[in-house]
């Protein structure tokens, strides 16, 4: 089993298919990343999506002191969760205002009054919150030669109002800073962090938070290097057990979880791409094509690839997962055939 690449994808048949050459790899990178995005979110695609658009993650940050947990880059949402080796229902952000429910948590209550279960939150730039604000911003480069690059910082200030500033692009929502060695800080403090952007940078680059009086730092999030804008799923866990597998209140539970991922678009020949099946890909990319051309026929040709791209995909699937074996099996008769018990059949 090979693991596609941008690399391969721009050695097989996609660049004359796209009429494109083999080296023009910003444009192949593009039409790609179009490709990716339409086949993810296509309305054929199932729950779980396609193959290789999931993957199995732990996390060790969850206790009850800190019942949170923020999803990193890649990941859309949370589709199964095993909590203590239990499995634990994923709610949506609408559940909680449903009519007749029990309404937002947490409640001032016994945590053992609520079932366990995971609720989702807000999408947030940060791994964790700011702890007692208002705090400057520092970055850190891990590589030199991300010197001057910028980071846009936006959030609200000490006085709970959104900063602004001034740049060569006029009025901003935010304040830039450079990167530069060691360390460089926001000249202003912050009450809460609204948006983090970054330019695409050489390797990561580390956002902390710093106490204005003691000067202490905290991590906020890490950066990747090809990542522009910070944005991840955040789950609010209720309740979190306690004394699980010997842990206490501030000790962190063991999580499971089995995650949609989301789309990050490839740039360079190492970068994998999400969908695995290669043909579908270049399938999707003529679909692209000729949804661009004005002349006729070219939408119904576009719609003839982007099917046979889908054909492509349910067939991978049955490939390495099997047509006939589902993961939930019910046999009301045992072994008995349901033919044999008159269901839908005139007597």
């Amino acid at each position: 089993m090979n693991r596609t690449r941008l690399y391969d994808l721009r050695l097989s048949r996609l660049p004359g298919v796209v009429g494109l050459c083999a080296d023009d790899v910003t444009r192949i990178a593009n039409i790609v990343n179009s490709a990716q995005q339409r086949l993810i979110y296509a309305k054929e695609a199932s729950d779980e999506g396609w193959n290789g658009t999931w993957a199995e993650m732990a996390f060790t940050n969850v206790s009850q002191t800190n019942p949170f947990l923020t999803c990193p880059r890649g990941v859309a949402r949370l589709e199964y969760v095993d909590m203590c080796n239990r499995p634990v229902p994923v709610q949506n952000q609408f559940y909680e205002y449903l009519r007749f429910g029990n309404g937002r948590l947490p409640k001032i209550c016994p945590r053992t009054a609520w079932p366990m279960q995971v609720y989702s939150r807000n999408t947030v730039p940060t791994f964790v919150d700011l702890t007692t604000p208002p705090q400057y911003i520092r970055a850190y480069m891990t590589d030199p030669s991300d010197e001057k690059k910028s980071v846009l910082v936006q959030g609200l200030d000490a006085n709970g109002m959104a900063v602004y500033s001034q740049s060569v692009m006029g009025r901003v929502e935010g304040e830039f800073i450079s990167l530069t060695t060691p360390f460089i800080t926001t000249l202003n403090t912050y009450s809460s962090i609204t948006g983090l952007q970054k330019d695409v940078t050489v390797a990561p680059v580390k956002i902390y938070q710093v106490d204005p009086t003691s000067g202490a730092e905290i991590l906020l999030v890490t950066m990747e290097a090809s990542e522009t804008t910070a944005w991840y799923r955040r789950y609010y866990f209720n309740p979190v057990p306690c004394n699980c597998c010997g842990t206490g209140p501030t000790t962190p539970v063991t999580v499971t979880a089995m995650a949609k991922l989301d789309f990050v678009p490839v740039q360079c020949d190492t970068d994998y791409c999400l969908i695995q099946n290669q043909e579908a890909i270049i399938e999707e990319c003529a679909s692209v094509r000729y949804s661009e051309m004005d002349t006729p026929g070219a939408k119904q040709m576009s719609q003839e690839r982007h099917m046979q791209a889908i054909r492509l995909l349910n067939g991978e699937l049955t490939h390495f997962y099997g047509k006939n074996e589902p993961a939930v099996s019910f046999a009301p008769w045992g072994n008995a055939r349901l033919e044999c018990q008159r269901i839908g059949t005139l007597i």
